[in-house]
């Protein structure tokens, strides 16, 4: 049948009357000595919005209509098996609809064929989607994928997460993940609409089930001992708590925005995203190494514009606020949480040095996550999407999002250094040169001399530098702890690798901390040219280790990471890698010589690197390797 209407009502409501009064019995039948009976009919329907009305009427808001957004979408085809509505609920902030529906394979399967449908439990059961205001936001099927996504990155970017915020996440799964630490002390979930989260509680409890977590005493998570919600705007919440820096509230670890998407145009989402005193407030409510994530929405294509001029722009003016507060921002996305499109998140540190956790190796993160994690009571794994290998894939950000960055206006300077080589630019391989004993003098070791003449401007062993080896702050620093150590056999195992990697590798701190890069070529050779005799790197305005003001040391010498900037951290080994270009002609014969105080970051560091090299130039000392030589000959 197609019922049509030109009234203001819904149709929804009505469909269990149309299922009694058009739905048609099937007889009783008989098979073999048994009366059997039909199963009851299915209703299969659609509901699709008709007329006129997008350009047509000055007063009509498309957001406003929750039938034409997502729940649209979903209501409108017929391929689902069901479509049954659990409640369509207006709230005083927002309308409220959970649906239950039939995934459009399972419903086609035929029961006795071994498809991955038929054979899959999880399939045979209805999902359940929610809507705010007719935007999906989390199914049965895809919301561990999205909340794991959302918490946990956060969760191991902190060292020992005890305090926790929740801004949102009405549904309780946000809270369900965030309890599976065990390190976790208090949590404080502020959400504004209590009635949500009594619907959620009643007719979605899988989200906040709690049940099967091994350090919960409670069935629902919204009853742990270790949480609080507390039914509040959290724009007013936050600010009147922490608007001032010197606020003697106790702050937090981790604040998680599990809120509305920053774009969705409804009012309740604009102090949340748009207002700098709020997020000035956020960061005041962090611990000194804090953490920050919210969801970011739908992610962006590759043939979209930058978030400044596209829809994205009010994401753009909160990311702007984010980058005067946070020291470091960090985007990724997931695929998995059945939005039909990939889902963006922004991690932001509060203190660079975090930088260090969030760039852990997988089995640093894998080791990490066992001994944090609650067990289960059902023996089944803790999680169901994120692993230690996920993490790895979110320390990259999307291509795409790389892609729209570099559209903006004023193109960022990293754009054009660190994606692609210029294809008019001379690269000289490794073979042009060779490693034989320095000129420098009688404290020098080897040297890299040019085997042919190496033009101006030209980079050199350009492919070979992705060959580099990195080691890392957490890496570097168990070399240290032994080095250092009370053992003296451990000691001396280890001296031969730290003289290697601190007298052939650069240090730098763009991982968050302390952390070396060792040439795996020959070029590892090239020697530092004393009092500005370089002839090879990268700009450094002609300040040496002579001239150096060490009271007032150049920005670009100790620069860190940028605090932004989805090119830079795509391509990080590729920077620190990268070893400049020849600053003039290089002659065949020539030694090729580099600036080593553009090698290091850290401004202590750096004073001391000043300090060694004076005297190396001033033939007072010799080099960290050819001191070690010496002393093991």
């Amino acid at each position: 049948m197609d019922l049509f209407t030109c009234g203001a009502a819904p149709l929804i409501p009505i469909l269990p009357l149309i299922k009694r009064l058009f739905a048609i019995p099937s007889n009783d039948i008989i098979v073999g000595d048994r009366n059997e009976a039909q199963t009851e009919p299915t209703m299969l329907w659609s509901h699709k919005l008709r007329g006129f009305r997008h350009g047509f009427s000055a007063s009509y808001k498309a957001h406003e209509n929750p039938l034409d957004q997502d729940l649209g979408d979903v209501l409108s085809v017929h391929n689902f098996g069901m479509k049954f509505p659990l409640v369509s609920e207006e709230t005083d902030f927002q309308h409220v609809d959970i649906f239950e529906v039939t995934n459009p394979r399972v419903h086609s399967a035929i029961p006795n064929e071994r498809s991955s449908e038929s054979l899959d439990p999880d399939l045979q059961t209805p999902d359940k989607i929610l809507f705010l205001d007719g935007v999906q936001q989390s199914s049965l099927r895809g919301e561990a994928a999205y909340h794991e996504a959302l918490v946990h990155p956060s969760m191991i970017a902190h060292p020992n997460p005890k305090r926790v915020a929740i801004i949102g996440g009405g549904e309780g799964a946000t809270l369900r993940e965030v309890l599976k630490h065990n390190t976790v002390e208090h949590v404080m979930m502020v959400e504004i609409d209590e009635e949500l989260v009594e619907m959620c509680d009643e007719f979605m409890p899988e989200w906040s089930d709690c049940s099967d977590i091994a350090g919960s005493d409670a069935d629902s998570c919204f009853n742990d001992s270790r949480a609080v919600v507390e039914f509040e705007d959290a724009f007013n919440w936050f600010i009147d708590r922490f608007e001032d820096d010197g606020s003697t509230e106790e702050k937090f670890d981790v604040i998680i925005m599990d809120a509305l998407d920053p774009d969705q145009l409804v009012e309740i989402v604009g102090s949340l995203y748009k207002n700098n005193v709020f997020i000035q407030s956020l960061a005041n409510a962090l611990t000194e190494d804090g953490v920050f994530v919210v969801q970011l929405g739908e992610s962006e294509a590759i043939d979209d514009p930058p978030d400044e001029i596209g829809t994205a722009i009010d994401t753009a003016r909160m990311m702007d606020a984010l980058q005067n507060v946070f020291e470091s921002m960090h985007e990724y996305d997931e695929g998995h949480s059945h939005f039909n499109a990939p889902w963006s998140y922004l991690v932001c540190l509060k203190n660079s040095e975090s930088r260090a956790n969030w760039y852990r190796n997988a089995p640093e993160i894998q080791i990490d996550m066992h001994q944090r994690l609650h067990g289960t009571e059902s023996g089944e794994p803790a999680l169901l999407f994120f692993d230690a290998p996920t993490m790895i894939s979110y320390q990259v950000p999307p291509k795409a999002k790389e892609t729209t960055y570099c559209r903006k206006e004023d193109k960022p300077q990293e754009c054009n250094e660190l994606i692609g080589i210029d294809p008019k630019l001379a690269t000289i391989p490794i073979s042009h040169a060779e490693a034989r004993k320095s000129t420098l003098g009688e404290f020098a070791g080897r040297g890299l001399f040019a085997s042919q003449d190496i033009p101006k401007g030209a980079s050199l062993d350009l492919d070979g530098s992705v060959k580099a080896f990195h080691v890392l702050p957490s890496t570097f620093s168990v070399i240290y702890d032994q080095y250092d150590g009370e053992s003296e056999f451990a000691s001396e195992e280890v001296s031969p690798l730290v003289a290697f990697v601190e007298g052939y590798g650069y240090g730098a701190t763009l991982w968050g901390k302390e952390h070396y890069t060792v040439d795996s070529s020959i070029a590892t050779f090239s020697n530092h040219g004393c009092n500005g005799t370089y002839n090879f790197g990268e700009k450094t305005d002609e300040i040496t280790e002579m001239n150096i003001d060490l009271d007032n040391i150049p920005e670009f010498f100790c620069a860190k990471a940028n605090v932004y900037s989805p090119v830079f951290e795509r391509h990080l080994r590729q920077k620190s890698a990268m070893g400049g270009y020849a600053r003039r002609d290089i002659r065949q014969g020539e030694e090729i010589l580099c600036n080593y105080l553009a090698f290091d970051a850290d401004q202590d560091q750096l004073k001391v690197e000043i300090a060694n090299l004076r005297s190396q130039c001033a033939g007072e000392t010799m080099g960290q390797i050819t001191e070690y030589e010496s002393w093991t000959e």
